[in-house]
């Protein structure tokens, strides 16, 4: 599976295409992963980015979660009604859905951001704030994880 990683600096066309990185995409091996992208509501008002295959994955691990459970199917009716398939064309632009771009309040200039196993995609007013905040407390929360056992590996 892809990892991510990095912050690229673009911008939404009047036609609500954006270009993907070719260093995001180049990280996906079509054949085993798939063309395109599933586009889905993320957290802290951003979008999400996964391959076809992270989100088949994502879907197998909702999919054990028990259907008397409220918040699990409060939390897969949001998800998946809002998620989407887009692929790139030729230049490697996607067209973002305008239910999309309201959710994550986009404007022009968006920030792609690398996050492991996803993509995300901010207003880039909206993540300067985010990543300010992260950055003052980036020490504080890694010693808090590591500390608590969170940490990959432990």
């Amino acid at each position: 599976m892809a990892i991510f990683t990095g912050i690229h600096q673009h911008t939404i066309d009047d036609k609500n295409r954006l270009a993907v990185p070719s260093s995001i995409r180049k990280c996906i091996d079509e054949e085993t992963e798939g063309s395109g992208f599933f586009v889905t509501p993320g957290l802290d008002k951003c979008l999400a980015l996964y391959s076809p295959l992270h989100f088949k994955e994502i879907s197998e691990k909702y999919k054990e979660q028990a259907s008397t459970n409220r918040k699990a199917r409060n939390f897969q009716r949001h998800f998946f009604s809002n998620s989407k398939k887009v692929d790139c064309d030729k230049q490697g632009r996607i067209i973002l859905p305008p239910l999309h771009i309201k959710y994550a309040g986009l404007k022009k200039d968006v920030v792609i951001v690398g996050v492991m196993d996803k993509i995300e995609i901010w207003d880039s007013q909206c993540w300067n704030d985010v990543e300010a905040e992260n950055s003052k407390n980036f020490e504080q929360d890694a010693e808090d994880l590591f500390r608590l056992g969170s940490a990959p590996n432990q």
